[in-house]
């Protein structure tokens, strides 16, 4: 082989080797395999819905998925209209609904919403959304789990981080989903995009 292309070979390594060495160190490491989210996007009719719902669940045989029937009374003058909806009938237990920041400006500052920021406390501290409680999903023991089975479950709770590659609202959704709550929203965008649109 020819010196060159060995030192180009040598020199290629050495510059992989560092990065991986770099960006495992790095606050916000970027993941080496990319991992696909089962993440959707929440329309604001199912978000902001004034219609009374009530939830019946029911269980199929495979403990990923459940069936939800929705009985949505319509209220009108004249008289009631009771609807069955079934659309979106088996969905993973733990599908991941987002929000867009201009949802989440319309859902600031009502009562029967709760934002929960997932990043450290002291993060936290320094500013957040809001009236944001912090729920910090690795803090010493499992004091997040005991905030987390105290909150009520007739709120509505949007959970963010900083966003971009952080995960740490991921990891607060999932437990709660696994909790049993219903009215989960992850801010993907989270504190950079709010910071990005309300320079403090």
């Amino acid at each position: 082989m020819n010196k060159t292309f060995k030192e180009v070979i040598i020199f290629v390594c050495l510059a992989c080797v560092i990065g991986l060495v770099y960006n495992f160190f790095s606050d916000k490491p970027l993941p080496l395999i990319q991992q696909g989210k089962d993440n959707l996007f929440v329309s604001d009719s199912v978000l902001f819905d004034g219609l009374q719902k009530t939830t019946d669940t029911i269980k199929v045989k495979d403990s990923n998925h459940v069936v939800k029937v929705t009985i949505i009374k319509i209220k009108n003058d004249s008289n009631n209209v009771v609807k069955a909806d079934t659309s979106n009938s088996t969905k993973p237990k733990d599908r991941i609904l987002q929000i867009s920041y201009k949802q989440v400006v319309k859902l600031l500052g009502r009562p029967d919403v709760v934002f929960i920021d997932a990043r450290e406390p002291v993060n936290y501290t320094k500013a957040h959304i809001g009236k944001a409680i912090n729920i910090y999903p690795y803090e010493e023991g499992d004091a997040h789990i005991g905030k987390i089975a105290s909150l009520d479950r007739d709120k509505t709770y949007v959970v963010y981080c900083d966003g971009g590659t952080c995960d740490l609202s991921h990891d607060i959704v999932k437990i709660m989903l696994s909790f049993g709550f219903e009215r989960v929203y992850l801010f993907t965008g989270g504190w950079e995009e709010w910071l990005k649109n309300h320079q403090l």
